[in-house]
């Protein structure tokens, strides 16, 4: 009897570790989102050169989120050129420090910069990056589950 419920156990926790067939990607599902109703930008030529983007002498052309604080401001962009190169901000309103990410749409970290003051860039190692990458896979997440704004 006890083995029948070890085994019925691991089959239980098997099933919910097993992802959900036709589920999206929470990187896929955000840049649906921001193609659709994202603001037009432009991020930074240095950044796109960093990143390898199209157009990186005029900055690479992105729909793009923002979420901001007082302290802190948010961006989740997507490249118009390129649909699978995203590229997450995470910036510090009081020091202006700032982390970029590039993204796959599979939600995989391809590259990560930090920048001290803006003009000190600095490549971060996947290690370091990854506690960071982890908070922002969270939040942005996080509000792909919240309904959208109401029209006004």
């Amino acid at each position: 009897m006890r083995v029948l419920i070890r085994m019925l156990a691991v089959l239980a926790l098997g099933a919910l570790a097993t992802p959900v067939q036709g589920a999206t990607p929470w990187a896929q599902a955000l840049a649906a989102q921001a193609l659709d109703s994202g603001f037009l930008s432009r991020l930074p030529p240095n950044l796109s050169k960093s990143f390898g983007l199209t157009k990186p002498d005029q900055g690479a052309e992105v729909r793009q989120l923002i979420t901001r604080s007082s302290k802190q401001s948010r961006t989740f962009n997507v490249s118009v050129a390129n649909h699978n190169d995203i590229v997450i901000f995470n910036v510090d309103g009081r020091t202006n420090d700032t982390v970029a990410y590039l993204v796959g749409t599979d939600g995989t970290l391809r590259k990560a910069l930090a920048y001290h003051n803006v003009d000190q860039e600095r490549t971060l190692s996947p290690r370091e990056a990854r506690q960071g990458f982890e908070r922002e896979k969270r939040f942005w997440s996080a509000r792909l589950r919240q309904p959208p704004p109401a029209p006004k």
